[in-house]
């Protein structure tokens, strides 16, 4: 029996190999996640792999709870003796906290698939695995699943901090920052920044270190970027990239201390940092062009210089400026200038190519450079060309002839080098470098050309500076940098305590806490304890962030630092030993991991802390097994910092690793071979030989039983990868890289055609700039059927060819295509509704024929589809809300996962409306809003004549009277009455259930944007207090963010065409894919990037300099270098959308785009002609040349994709513009594509391709609404017989006395919903004593002495016998008097994690609470408890028994006489319910009962409930009258009644409590015989501070029960129907006694008070 029943491809099966790290290279739909699952379960049930051959086991602590395995401990092997790994030490990280749970999910069923015995051939589930001994061992390991940390990066990361934050949280926090707060907080933070004044200003507000700096870096930011509110918009942008701003800071720090430079603010950066930045693109071509263009050069000056007669003289004679011409400036770079380091071969380019071209185009297009082998003409440029033209030189025609041949000749040689991918991107970094540093120096450049210009001052002035161009110098662009930086560090500060303040953190604070732990830098907590050497060695982790060479430097920096060296010592310890937990680390999705993550994560590969009798570590660097997952070519999230080179980076340290590993001589001989790799799953029984084996479950090559399989690293190298030959792809994979390459999605032809598009998508000629941010191609190989169908290619390209009259009838639909105001997105959304109409239906479609000039019908018939099975994929949501309406109007069911702003959304706006008028009860404008939308439907001419009129009362009372219709009146005076309440939510509430708005609103997508819009609303009201104006005023400063406020987020429902975005469809698939948009998607890319005037990238950042705003900004090198490497970056994640968006499609790719609407059909040709234009950016750019460059591949000389020229050349040369011509119905039987590829393209241009589908306009949908309204029968409906119901609450005896006192407290509790808690104005001074005491809290001392008294009561059970009744054997337990024990005392304060023996801040209050203790103990041995506790007898009863905690149930039944439940309609009040019977529960536990007897024999139980105020500050142990109130008494100490008015007061506060405790054991007892029945005596009081009982007399028990049960009833009403009572009056000055503990008294703000005092914030009391 084989575990093949999982088929894994070749390379699938190397992916399992366990004894290396891997990098797993897993294209689009190859199956990588069942290969990561099926990792991970063989890393726990393997016992050979390289994890337990190098490394100890980690900590195995018993699982919790696991003695509730089912499987006895002798039947499954102990944790700490499994051989293999446990699940806690197997590290899965995922993207998404989806991904994980779905990982998890497959793992937990492979697992509890596994067998140790073979299981029967047709069972589908079942995997045979003869290294399970017990299937208790699967049980095990299913249990401990629930401890693995398989989740995201963030959510491991909070996992690894959680019990260490007090080593790192210099502000800990109690929750993640809500989504909606996030951005706002920034903007919190730069006000304060620009708050600032002084150093106290700036520490108040948080900032560490370097004040003054920042003061002063904040106003020349200021001053350079244009203003405070230029500068607050970069510095908005460098927060909201924060990862991205530390990325470039390492970046640039690093690069400095390559060039020897120390990186402070105080020093400026050096010139050559950033001149060799520039170079660093173009370091291997620049000294070869520079060369051979200076070669030319020569040629070209030596061919006029010989002819200087006839060319120049006469030219330099007319020129104003003599000499300062273009050709002597050329004659100067030729013979005099030409340098020989390379920085300054980049500015000779340039200054040959300023020379050579009028204007220098940066848009990929062509340049014209010498041309007609000449100069520019000074008319276009105010710069003489220095050389006179051919007509007017002085020489015979024939030599002029032969002069302009030659010099064709080499200018054209000259302007291809120019013009080439090469010379482009030189002259690009020259002109940076020259704007920034120019070092090429030429005295014929003359100081009004456009390229002389003038370096700004590090100082500015208050107006620009006059004489030509300004550009940014090198000082200037290194202070304002490093300003930014600064300024950066302090707002992140800023930010930080405004979180702290508000008690809550984000992804950001996780990360950096994580690096702090793990020391990937210096502590926060001690920056600024430890000396700055050793925070800049803790600083400077290298590019190998596993090592800890950073931390060996700085213990030795810290020797003279005792405190220092032990703290950096401890943490080091941490470090190491976190490492021991974790063996193996798999990790998903690499390719969109960030570097902070990728150092966090590398940081926990380093070496751990070995004990004795361990094995050796390992030869390579890390310490666990790594294997990483991912696709380069799907990187696409770089807005979150991620980047490819991260994953590069890893795979080359994969391999790295490897090698170094392959010479560990560890291994059991037979487990690792050379030249292969290993399957650990066992063949058939593993190597035993008695086993059951299933001889066809084993494939002919393999052996019929084998513990493991080993794998040819050379097998299948063919066929796979064209791009990849054979010998790399076997050394590859020796060294861990492991591509999978078998497309398991797409239908065969797709995939063919795929390959061949994104080999050019991908190519090297289509990059901005080189660099390590780009992905290479891999071909794929369909490992799908084809089936009966093949895959289908369809390119919806919305073309309109013809303008026609439009309908002005509101019931026409319009017909966009033949208007000519319509916007290309509306045809694009036309054509695709059309197109799905079409599918769903499984009509026939047509296309266009040149030669017939008519639509010809595609013979193919499509299988109708669902609407589930199709997914449109957009590049931007702004257009979303236009295709869902057209696709709703053809009856379409459709679905988008996010629509925009939800503040935006048109069903948001009355709910608006609605809290604007609450916060609000004067605005106009919101009554308006509220009354012309749908929840109130008021006419035009009925909102004129309300608001004409005054309102008498309150606009709700007003609108009520003014009310459309009686319905509509009564919903207005219900939300009114709501709002009079102050019950915001119900009054929201009676909007989404009664009004119309949801019948306006109608698709699920609304009714799900006004749910999350009434979410929000509850959630900034448990933030700021639930008041309608504090909530109203959040939303507007969120709506103020626009598209950084919070989504309009949704979930699809099923049954629906999904539409999303490239980024939210990554990870998933659909039958039918639609790509939205192609020709719009990256064209904006380029502006919206450097919106913000900040331009940061991982190598540089920038910021736009412009002091004078009037002016023409300065030239900037800086920015215009770094604009080009953001470009850069951001088009090749364009490509790698692009892929992600083709790739998502099984079985059909429909693309959809036009690069223009308008088009023509060619009379003679009939072909349909579409001028295009070329782009790298966008994706329709992309199609045009992958499909361009599939032909070129198979050298199809009449395919319609080739531009003149194409064939047969060497190479695709780049255009600019160009017309395609198409004939449809030719490419839907030849896409000239080449063999490998689709055959057929179908190409629809325009809705008459597809039947026509009804659809409908608004009117017309509105007006079907309302005949469907009006049809709605209006008579009443019997109404249902209301429900007898029975209800019970829950309730709890503390807060009786409470509510009792004062039932106004209560009913603000539990209907306004207020919660019990003071309020405090923000920075108000604390006050009590709480904090200063020097014993335990309140809470904690109580629960001690409770648990004293539990323990150290002695018990007289058994001397009482024979008892009065029996009773239950808890009551009679053997209890010595242990009161004032010195060894219980200690066991219960250890309970509460005090001890008198630890040596730390709290040994000196457990000393002092334990000898308090003993002085109580020994006061209630003294007292009555203690004394009938020891068996004596007094007021003629004596104790038989007692029970300490006895826990109780009690029903208390409310006469409820019919009580009946409504609810509001328009119609009126519906009863829905009648109450038939309420119960109050109470549960809970009573400190003491006593078990009594008097001299008759009859039995009694007693309440004895412990109180212990005045027992901790105040209390005088050795002199009761000089201590607390409640120590003194008068009278004999035995007597159970007060004797003085504090005993009294505790008494009376208690009395309810206690009695509802004696009623409950009143109920139990009647229950029982009557033989057995106990009588219940008053209930009493233990009072702490001097031992007393007090208990309650016979009458005062009568007049309290009386008491309890009407307070019960009123109780009662108010929880069954609270609109059935009355609002409680405020009590009156007489009996205000309880307000002096009330929290909505003692306030800040007072929220309560008695009658007749003022509410709110109490003015100071006037002093006599």
């Amino acid at each position: 029996m084989s575990n093949r029943r999982i088929p894994f491809n070749h390379s699938q099966r190397l992916g399992l190999d366990i004894d290396r790290h891997i990098a797993l290279d897993a294209g689009a739909g190859t199956g990588k996640t069942t290969v990561m699952a099926e990792r991970y379960v063989q890393h726990l049930i393997a016992s050979i792999q390289r994890s337990t051959l190098v490394l100890p086991h980690g900590p195995r602590e018993p699982l919790s709870g696991h003695g509730s395995l089912r499987a006895p401990a002798r039947e499954r092997t102990d944790r700490k003796e499994w051989q293999g790994l446990l699940p806690s030490e197997v590290v899965a990280i995922t993207f998404t906290k989806k991904a994980a749970s779905e990982l998890k999910a497959r793992i937990r069923a492979r697992v509890a698939a596994t067998s140790k015995s073979p299981v029967d051939p047709d069972d589908p589930v079942r995997v045979y695995d003869p290294r399970i001994r017990s299937d208790a061992d699967v049980e095990m390991l299913l249990s401990s699943l629930d401890e693995a940390p398989i989740s995201t990066i963030d959510a491991f990361l909070s996992q690894l901090l959680s019990p260490h934050l007090d080593l790192v949280a210099v502000h800990p926090s109690r929750e993640q920052i809500a989504q909606e707060r996030a951005p706002l907080l920034i903007e919190e933070a730069l006000h304060s920044a620009w708050r600032v004044r002084t150093i106290s200003d700036a520490q108040e507000a948080g900032v560490l270190g370097y004040v003054n700096s920042f003061i002063e870096s904040r106003d020349r930011i200021a001053i350079a970027l244009g203003g405070q509110e230029q500068a607050s918009v970069v510095l908005s942008g460098m927060l909201n990239k924060s990862l991205f701003v530390e990325e470039s800071k390492r970046s640039i720090e690093a690069h400095a201390h390559r060039l020897g430079t120390p990186f402070h603010h105080d020093e400026p950066l050096p010139e050559q940092l950033f001149l060799e930045m520039f170079l660093e693109p173009v370091a291997t071509e620049i000294d070869a062009f520079a060369c051979q263009l200076h070669e030319h050069l020569n040629e070209f000056v030596d061919l006029y210089l010989g002819h200087s007669a006839a060319y120049v003289t006469p030219a330099e004679l007319t020129t104003l400026g003599g000499t300062q011409t273009r050709f002597r400036h050329l004659v100067h770079m030729a013979r005099h200038a030409f340098p020989e380091d390379s920085i300054l071969r980049m500015q000779w380019v340039w200054n040959v190519a300023i020379a050579a071209a009028g204007s220098i185009k940066s848009d990929g297009t062509k340049t014209s450079y010498f041309q007609n082998a000449s100069l520019p003409a000074a008319r276009q440029t105010g710069w003489h060309p220095g050389l006179v033209t051919k007509s007017k030189a002085n020489l015979p025609k024939p030599e002029k002839d032969a002069i302009k041949a030659a010099a064709d000749l080499i200018c054209n040689e000259m302007s291809d080098l120019l013009n080439s991918q090469t010379g482009r991107l030189i002259c690009f970094m020259g002109r940076s470098a020259t704007l920034l540093a120019p070092r090429i120096e030429s005295p014929y450049l003359p100081e009004t050309s456009i390229h002389s210009m003038t370096e700004m001052d590090v100082e500015f002035y208050d107006t620009a500076e006059l004489g030509g161009p300004l550009r940014i110098g090198s000082a200037l662009q290194s202070r304002i940098l490093m300003d930014l930086l600064r300024v950066h560090g302090a707002c992140k500060d800023i930010l930080a305590q405004l979180k702290a303040q508000e008690g809550v953190h984000d992804f950001d604070d996780i990360q950096n806490m994580a690096a702090d732990l793990l020391l990937a830098r210096c502590p926060d907590m001690v920056r600024f304890e430890y000396p700055p050497e050793v925070v800049d060695a803790l600083d400077s982790l290298g590019d190998e962030p596993w090592t800890d060479h950073h931390i060996s430097r700085a213990l030795v920096l810290a020797n003279d630092d005792e405190k220092c060296a032990a703290d950096l010592q401890r943490r080091f310890h941490i470090l190491q030993t976190l490492r021991r937990q974790y063996r193996a680390f798999i990790i998903d999705e690499y390719q969109d991991t960030n570097p902070a993550h990728f150092r966090l994560l590398a940081r926990l590969w380093g070496h751990r802390i070995l004990h004795s009798g361990e094995p050796d570590r390992p030869l390579g660097p890390w310490d666990p097994t790594i294997c990483i997952v991912g696709d380069m070519k799907q990187s696409i999230y770089r807005f979150r910092q991620a980047e490819v080179s991260v994953m590069l980076r890893a795979v080359e340290a994969i391999r790295e690793a490897n090698l170094i590993e392959m010479v560990e001589d560890r291994w059991t001989s037979g487990v690792r071979r050379e030249g292969f790799g290993r399957d650990p799953r066992p063949i058939g029984a593993g190597g035993e030989t008695a086993a059951f084996i299933v001889g066809t479950a084993i494939k002919p090559h393999e052996t019929l039983s084998a513990p493991h399989a080993h794998l040819s690293l050379g097998e299948d190298l063919d066929g796979f990868a064209p791009e990849f030959s054979g010998t790399d792809r076997q050394q590859a994979r020796a060294e861990g890289l492991i591509d999978l390459t078998s497309n398991y999605r797409t239908k065969p032809s797709l995939v063919h055609t795929m390959n061949g598009m994104f080999r050019d998508v991908f190519s090297p000629r289509h990059h901005l700039l080189p660099g390590n941010w780009h992905a290479s191609s891999q071909d794929l190989v369909a490992g799908r059927d084809e089936g009966d169908t093949p895959g289908v290619l369809e390119w919806l390209m919305p073309l309109s060819t013809e303008e026609g009259e439009q309908s002005s009838d509101l019931f026409v639909p319009m017909d966009v295509f033949s208007n000519s105001k319509s916007k290309d997105v509306h045809l694009e959304h036309e054509l695709i509704a059309g197109r799905i109409a079409a599918l769903l239906a499984g009509n026939p479609t047509r296309v266009w024929s040149a030669t017939t000039q008519s639509y010809e019908q595609v013979e193919e018939l499509d299988e109708p589809v669902t609407a589930s099975e199709i997914m449109i994929l957009v590049h931007s949501r702004t257009h979303v809300p236009d295709l869902i309406r057209r696709l709703q109007n053809r009856g379409i069911p459709v679905a988008a996962d996010r629509q925009g702003s939800l503040l935006d959304r048109p069903i948001v706006q009355p709910l608006m409306a609605t809290l604007n008028l609450i916060a609000n009860p004067q605005s106009r404008s919101a009554v308006l809003g509220l009354a012309r939308s749908p929840v109130l439907g008021f006419t035009d001419g009925q909102i004129e004549a309300m608001m004409a009129t005054t309102p008498e009362h309150t606009w709700w009372t007003h609108m009520a009277e003014h009310a459309p219709n009686q319905q509509v009146g009564a919903l207005v005076s219900h939300i009114g009455e709501m709002v009079a309440k102050g019950a915001l939510y119900e009054a929201i509430d009676a909007i989404l259930d009664h009004s119309d708005l949801l019948v306006a609103y109608p698709e699920d997508a609304d009714r799900q944007n006004a749910e999350a819009w009434y979410m929000l609303v509850a959630s900034i009201g448990n933030e700021l207090g639930h008041e309608a104006a504090a909530i109203y005023s959040r939303l507007c400063e969120l709506h103020r963010l626009g598209h950084r406020g919070p989504p309009a987020t949704t979930v699809p429902a099923g049954g629906a065409v999904r539409i999303m975005t490239v980024h939210n469809a990554k990870g998933l698939e659909a039958s039918v894919v639609f790509v939205a948009g192609l020709f719009k998607a990256g064209a904006s890319d380029s502006q919206l990037n450097s919106r913000d005037n900040i331009l940061v990238t991982p190598q540089v950042i920038a910021g736009r300099i412009n002091p004078w705003r009037s002016q023409d900004r300065p030239n900037d090198g800086l920015w215009e270098f770094t604009q080009r490497l953001d470009q850069a970056q951001t088009q090749a994640e364009r490509r790698r959308s692009f892929y992600v968006a083709l790739t998502r499609a099984r079985d059909r790719l429909v693309l959809v785009g036009s690069y223009a609407n308008d088009a023509s059909i060619n009379a003679d040709t009939g072909e349909i002609e579409v001028k295009v234009k070329a782009s790298r950016s966008t994706m329709g750019g992309m199609l045009l040349e992958s499909l361009r460059s599939l032909a070129y591949e198979a050298q199809d000389e009449h395919a319609p994709w080739l531009l003149e020229g194409d064939h047969g050349a060497n190479e695709l040369p780049f255009y600019d513009k160009r017309t395609l011509s198409l004939d449809p119905y030719s490419l839907l039987h030849d896409s000239h594509l080449g063999p490998s590829a689709i055959q057929s393209i179908r190409l629809y241009h325009h809705p008459d391709c597809f039947e026509t589908t009804q659809v409908t306009t608004p009117l017309q949908d509105w007006t079907a609404l309302e005949q469907r309204i009006n049809a709605i029968d209006s008579e009443p409906v019997e109404a249902a017989q209301p429900l007898a119901v029975r209800q019970s609450v829950r309730m709890t005896a503390h807060g009786l006395d409470t509510s009792s006192a004062c039932p106004r407290r209560h009913w603000l509790t539990e209907v306004k919903g207020w919660i019990p808690e003071q309020l405090k104005m923000f920075g108000a001074h604390q006050t009590g004593t709480s904090s200063s005491s020097q014993f335990p809290p309140a809470t904690s001392f109580g629960t001690m002495m409770h648990r004293l008294v539990e323990l150290g009561l002695a018990n007289p059970s058994k001397a009482a016998s024979p008892h009065s009744t029996p009773l239950p054997e808890a009551w009679m337990f053997d209890g010595a008097d242990g009161l004032d024990d010195s060894e219980i005392i200690a066991n219960v304060l250890g309970e509460e994690g005090y001890s008198v023996l630890e040596d730390s801040m709290e040994q000196a209050m457990a000393i002092r609470t334990h000898e308090r203790m003993g002085v109580l103990g020994r006061l209630v041995r003294e007292g009555l408890l203690g004394r009938l506790a020891a068996g004596e007898t007094h007021n003629g009863l004596t104790v038989e028994g007692l029970r300490t905690e006895l826990p109780f149930y009690h029903r208390h039944a409310v006469a409820v006489d019919g009580i009946e439940r409504s609810t509001f309609s328009i119609q009126g009040a519906i009863p829905h319910a009648v109450l038939s019977q309420l119960n109050l529960i109470f549960d809970g536990r009573a400190d003491l009962v006593l078990a009594l007897r008097n001299e008759h024999a009859d039995g009694f139980l007693q309440v004895v409930d412990l109180k212990t105020k005045d027992c901790r500050d105040g209390f005088n142990p050795t002199d009761s009258s000089k201590g607390t109130a409640l120590q003194q008494y008068a009278g004999d100490r035995l007597v159970p009644y007060p004797s003085t008015p504090s005993e009294r007061s505790i008494l009376d506060e208690h009395r309810l409590q206690l009695t509802l405790y004696s009623m409950a054991l009143q109920a139990v007892e009647a229950t029982k015989p009557s033989e057995e029945q106990r009588s219940i005596l008053p209930p009493a009081l233990l009072v702490g501070a001097s031992g007393r009982m007090l208990q309650l007399t016979v009458e005062e028990f009568e007049e309290a029960q009386q008491e309890l049960n009407e307070h019960l009833q009123w109780i009662g009403h108010l929880a069954a129907a609270p609109q059935s009572l009355d609002e409680p009056d405020r009590l009156s000055p007489e009996a205000a006694e309880p307000c002096k503990t009330c929290p909505f008294y003692r306030g800040d703000v007072r929220l309560c008070a008695p009658a007749g005092e003022a509410l709110g914030i109490p003015l100071p009391m006037e002093e006599d």
